[in-house]
């Protein structure tokens, strides 16, 4: 692959020594490139783990590092709350009480045939000592009391359903007996031990008595909303904690092996995407774009990064003035590639919170796509330019705002602030980085073509000056070609800037060529062939040399070195052949290359047809007769293969020339060229 290049010395010339020696092999080029951004990403990885979670990542059972507060609204159950109403609720069920079905009979026994001294052997001592030794008459009547109430409360009362219950309803029973507060103490003390034996705690059903009134406790959510502070600088992390923080993206101290891979292998593929779009044309062009490709989404990586540690939601806006030097620079389909599917990775590469992808993944899509639309014209200017990327900033941010709004919650005022501070700044930075990366990468957008185009040009000065005819030839193929290119859709502008400076290597011997020479003048008529072919072919070389001393892009030297493809000088080779036995025909040839664009091609074409019907002269009276003219240069061309390294349809071929001929009508008027009725 060959290169050009400015004079030595230049800010530019240190990138391409670098590219030249790696270009020796396109595909070593390719793999170097893919390293790099491999390598890039994986340094923003980490250090965007070392710098955002490392530092500050959280750790179960340790103090939490920093303040964490609620990214998006989250509903949790508060565990505590809910164990502890459910512990209120369960505390409530003092004991599940049952009959003792198996000694039920011996309570009955026992409480018929209390009054028997025998049945005292069932009783405590010391409450059977009272018995006994208490009057016969007065025990009697104690006893009969207590078999009464016993048989009624303890053994045929089936709605025993709480002890302590139980034992309240024998006091109130008691109470109206005409028994004395201490008789009524002992019949109480009988009946209390017989319940205890006729009646217990299942500490089974009291289990699941407790565990059912627990379920009955539903778990107490609690809502946290955005901005909520989720856990202090120096509180405990719990399990629970921990789980919230990581719904919410944050990360825990140890590094996140699995994220790092995943990562890298998704960069990894999508370095191999350009080969199925038709960025590969561009790309492939020469390894200065591809380099200068690479190096716009290593930029706009970095200065993703760079806003991240300012505003996680940031990152998206890191991607703004790389958009527009890429829409200001390159086709529109790269510029689109480049602009989102390279900011969607700069947001993942930035951020080591995966929950605000989305939230910075969405102004890169809006802020593509509003540059896509603003910069289809693309501006002339420096300051509409400026004004261009700073709609697009603004246009971003209000649309992001109005999302936000709608499913998260709106950017207080500091963050707006900082959003607005910051897209002024990278408004101004992209502005200040478009002249930088011309020189560096020898591109060119539209300002630069302007100002290459502008009559007070150094060049173009001394064309108009030096080789008036030639001025006058260039702006005559300027027009011709500008006008095919707006027909079939090819860069106009630049079309314009190779047209003028396809020739200024005639400055060099002005008076060598036919449109410079004074009427009746010919030097080549005491010229052998082969010196005048010489001279004629030699405007090339002197026009890339002039334009490397004159600092002008490869993107103009490539119209100079193209526009006439390898074609030969037949009249000047016809009439050595006619001296000569022998000659070899390359001598008479340009050295190309071949048009390799569709802009080169269209200027070859004009260049030729203004040629042809300058020479033709007052021969041409008719579009017909025009239209067989432009039809013979383009069949010619073709049939010369100088089109084969061009994409240009059948289609475009004849819009060109019907370009050519509307043109033509209007530069030499219809009183010359008019249609046949």
């Amino acid at each position: 692959m060959k290169f050009t290049r400015r004079k030595e010395g230049t800010i530019n010339s240190y990138p391409k020594k670098v590219a030249v020696a790696l270009t020796r092999d396109s595909s070593r080029l390719e793999w170097f490139l893919r390293l790099i951004v491999i390598t890039v990403a994986g340094i923003l990885l980490f250090w965007g783990w070392k710098l955002d979670v490392a530092s500050k990542g959280f750790k179960v059972g340790s103090p939490s590092p920093r303040d964490y507060y609620v990214l998006s609204d989250v509903v949790y159950v508060d565990e505590a709350v809910t164990e502890q109403l459910r512990e209120d609720q369960a505390s409530r069920v003092l004991g599940v009480i049952v009959h003792d079905v198996s000694l039920l009979p011996i309570v009955k026994t026992v409480l018929e045939e209390i009054d028997k001294s025998s049945t005292l052997l069932y009783f405590p001592k010391g409450l059977a000592d009272i018995l006994s030794t208490m009057p016969a008459q007065k025990r009697e009547g104690i006893l009969s009391i207590t078999r009464d109430l016993g048989l009624r409360l303890i053994v045929f009362n089936d709605n025993i359903n709480d002890g302590n219950d139980l034992k309240l309803d024998l006091w109130r029973y008691l109470s109206d007996t005409d028994l004395s507060i201490a008789d009524q103490n002992i019949v109480y003390q009988i009946l209390s031990y017989l319940l205890e034996l006729a009646v217990k705690v299942d500490a089974e059903a009291t289990s699941l008595v407790r565990e059912f009134y627990r379920s009955g406790i539903d778990p107490i959510e609690r809502l946290l909303q955005p901005g909520a502070l989720l856990v202090r600088k120096g509180d405990v992390i719990t399990p629970e904690i921990a789980e919230i923080l990581k719904s919410q993206g944050y990360l825990e101290e140890h590094f996140p092996w699995m994220q790092f891979l995943l990562s890298l292998f998704i960069v990894f593929l999508w370095t191999f995407l350009h080969r199925y779009t038709e960025l590969r044309e561009w790309r492939e062009t020469s390894a200065r774009k591809m380099t200068y490709f690479v190096s716009l989404l290593l930029f706009a990586w970095i200065l993703q990064f760079g806003m991240a540690r300012v505003n996680h939601f940031c990152s998206g806006l890191g991607i703004l003035p790389i958009v527009g030097l890429s829409y200001m620079t390159m086709p529109f389909i790269s510029a689109m590639y480049l602009g989102l599917s390279g900011g969607l990775l700069g947001v993942m590469l930035s951020s080591s919170n995966s929950f605000t992808y989305l939230y910075a993944m969405l102004p890169v899509v809006l802020i593509t796509v509003l540059a896509h639309a603003l910069f289809k014209d693309k501006p002339t200017t420096r300051g509409k330019a400026l004004l261009r990327i700073l709609m697009v900033g603004l246009g971003a941010m209000a649309l992001w705002f109005v999302f936000m709004g709608v499913f998260y919650n709106v950017p207080t005022a500091k963050e707006a602030l900082i959003i607005l501070i910051a897209i002024f700044l990278l408004s101004g930075a992209f502005l200040l980085l478009l002249p930088l990366f011309e020189g560096i990468f020898d591109v060119v957008s539209p300002i630069r073509l302007m100002e290459l185009t502008h009559p007070s040009n150094p060049l173009l000065k001394r064309l108009q000056i030096e080789a008036p005819g030639t001025y006058h030839h260039v702006m005559t193929v300027s027009t011709l070609a500008e006008a095919a290119a707006e027909r079939i859709g090819a860069n106009a502008l630049l079309v314009r800037g190779g047209a003028y400076y396809h020739d200024i290597g005639k400055l060099k011997r002005p008076q060598y060529f036919i449109e410079n020479q004074i009427e009746g003048e010919n030097v080549h008529d005491t010229l052998s062939p082969s010196i005048s072919a010489l001279v004629i072919l030699s405007h090339v070389q002197d026009g890339v040399n002039l334009a490397k001393e004159y600092g002008l892009p490869s993107a103009m030297i490539d119209f100079i070195t193209e526009h006439h493809g390898t074609t030969c000088l037949s009249y000047f080779y016809n009439r050595a052949k006619e001296r000569e036995e022998y000659v070899e025909r390359d001598q008479y040839c340009y050295p190309g290359p071949k048009p390799r664009s569709k802009e080169t091609a269209l200027l070859m074409l004009a260049d030729s047809t203004e040629a042809a019907v300058r020479a033709l002269g007052s021969s041409v009276l008719n579009v017909p007769a025009l239209n067989d003219a432009i039809r013979q240069v383009i069949e010619v061309k073709k049939r010369e293969g100088q089109l084969d390294e061009v994409n240009l349809t059948m289609r475009d071929l004849n819009d060109i020339q019907q370009a050519f001929v509307k043109t033509l009508m209007s530069m030499y008027h219809t009183r010359q060229i008019k249609e046949r009725k």
